[in-house]
């Protein structure tokens, strides 16, 4: 009887405190379920995140939206595959400008395709000499960036090279010039006058092809798509040696080991004249094309930024 009464009073006891138990939870998930039921569970009724802008390029992932493309300023560089050239390429885009690179494959070289802001360059078929290539895509540029031209090599007759660096250059920019670009930058060369074959040919005969041609790229620039009327604006860039590293088929030549040195010593010269010898790193050839494409300062008017501007104005 004993055991029987206990049994009874444990079950009871047990019951006592299952319900107290059960309670004791329902005080404590009251709150939660009270949360849960004046909580939205649609989505529709969720608050929308705030449109976000686009991003600016990040060069290191190679990516530009084609939202940020479609706003930023619009360039069409010649010679973008070269040495000079390709940086200054690559100095468009990481300012976030939209760049359409006009060569003769449409393909970048593996150095270049191998580097994030390849990505971001629209890669474009055609000659510089044969406008019917490029002319539709100029039509919405707001510059045009020549950097176009050939060594003297013995190779060469002297009208090659009169046509590799004069013609490249002059062509895209009286197409420019017909479709209404306003803002056209030349790469052009600062020949020491002691240079034979490149400064100078055979007095009363021919002037040297590579002198001649540079020489028509910017009389162009300045006195035809410049002219007495200024509504466009023209920079020639005149840089001497340039140092960096250059590519020459597949392999790098590291042109700055060399010439590093020399620039500096140079330009510690307090004299212009021995200064303004000093090789230019293709950085700062890079920049001051990019500024002379897109700053305000460089509008409606003709400017020749020479190789001592270049060491001072555009260096990092």
């Amino acid at each position: 009887m004993h055991d029987v009464a206990s049994q009874t009073e444990n079950a009871s006891l047990t019951r006592q405190t299952s319900a107290s138990r059960t309670k004791r939870r329902n005080r404590e998930d009251a709150p939660s379920r009270a949360t849960r039921a004046s909580s939205p569970t649609t989505a529709a009724a969720r608050p929308t995140p705030a449109r976000s802008q686009p991003r600016p390029l990040d060069t290191r992932k190679g990516e530009m939206s084609s939202a940020a493309k479609s706003a930023a300023k619009r360039l069409m560089v010649f010679g973008g595959t070269g040495f000079v050239g390709s940086a200054i390429v690559e100095e468009a885009v990481r300012r976030g400008l939209a760049v359409t690179c006009v060569t003769r494959t449409g393909t970048p070289p593996e150095h270049i395709l191998a580097q994030a802001w390849s990505a971001n360059v629209d890669w474009l078929p055609g000659d510089a000499l044969r406008p019917e290539t490029y002319r539709d895509a100029m039509g919405t540029a707001d510059a045009v960036v020549t950097s176009v031209g050939v060594l003297p090599l013995p190779s060469l007759t002297h009208e090659e090279v009169v046509r590799g660096n004069g013609d490249t250059n002059v062509v895209p920019a009286r197409t420019a010039k017909e479709l209404g670009v306003d803002r056209l930058v030349v790469v052009g060369a600062s020949i020491p006058p002691f240079v034979p074959g490149v400064a100078f040919g055979v007095p009363g005969l021919f002037e040297a092809g590579y002198a001649k041609g540079k020489k028509m790229a910017l009389a162009f620039a300045r006195d035809e798509f410049v002219g007495e009327e200024k509504k466009r604006g023209a920079v020639v860039l005149q840089p001497g040696g340039v140092s960096g590293t250059r590519y020459t088929g597949g392999r790098a030549l590291p042109l700055w080991i060399a010439m590093s040195p020399v620039s500096r010593l140079l330009r510690a010269v307090p004299v212009n004249a021995v200064a303004e010898l000093a090789p230019t790193p293709v950085g700062n050839v890079a920049r001051a094309a990019v500024a002379a494409a897109t700053e305000e300062k460089y509008a409606k008017r003709f400017e020749v930024i020479d190789n001592l501007r270049l060491l001072r104005e555009f260096d990092e």
